[in-house]
């Protein structure tokens, strides 16, 4: 099966910098196949046997935490999943410039509509929608600083790794090839 594992904070603000190439070999020595990487993000492609992706979660974490010491939070998902998600962002949000556009991740174990239902999009501002272990969001680019959809330092952040949408589409889009 065809997954991405997705690391929440790794390479941000000179934080948990962890080099790709170094993770991909991490990522082979556990076995997985066809590993690649996305840009440095934290974006892991790659081929296993292994159906349940919540073990993979596991096995990645804790490789992770044994050869760069640091403790990443991973969320594995498979090219169904990432597909589903990338299909789940509204024609109209995808390339619109005027719409800086973020898909939400979620760990296992985080819900999706129970998150949607504490936030506050603001009517003109934002606009939220959900997909199966992901919400997904637009903001006015003109409007960042006034968004309802203020999560940084909450229990729901720190459940969820994001992406941009042109990310969400081309690792949607790697999968497939």
């Amino acid at each position: 099966m065809r997954y991405v594992a997705l690391l929440r904070g790794i390479n941000v603000g000179g934080n948990a910098i962890i080099r790709m190439a170094e993770l991909r070999e991490c990522a082979a020595d556990l076995g997985l196949e066809d590993v690649r990487t996305y840009i440095a993000s934290g974006n892991l492609l790659f081929r296993s046997p292994e159906r349940q992706a919540s073990r993979l979660d596991t096995e990645l974490g804790r490789a992770i935490d044994e050869r760069f010491g640091l403790r990443v939070p991973v969320v594995v998902r498979s090219a169904s999943e990432i597909s589903r998600i990338a299909s789940s962002i509204p024609a109209e949000w995808a390339g619109a410039s005027d719409l800086r556009v973020t898909v939400a991740y979620l760990l296992r174990g985080a819900n999706a509509r129970g998150i949607a239902a504490g936030l506050k999009p603001r009517e003109g501002i934002d606009e939220l929608a959900t997909a199966p272990g992901a919400l997904i969001w637009a903001t006015r680019r003109d409007a960042l600083t006034r968004t309802g959809l203020k999560l940084v330092g909450t229990d729901a952040y720190r459940s969820m790794t994001l992406r941009n949408a042109t990310t969400a589409l081309k690792l949607a889009e790697l999968l497939r090839s």
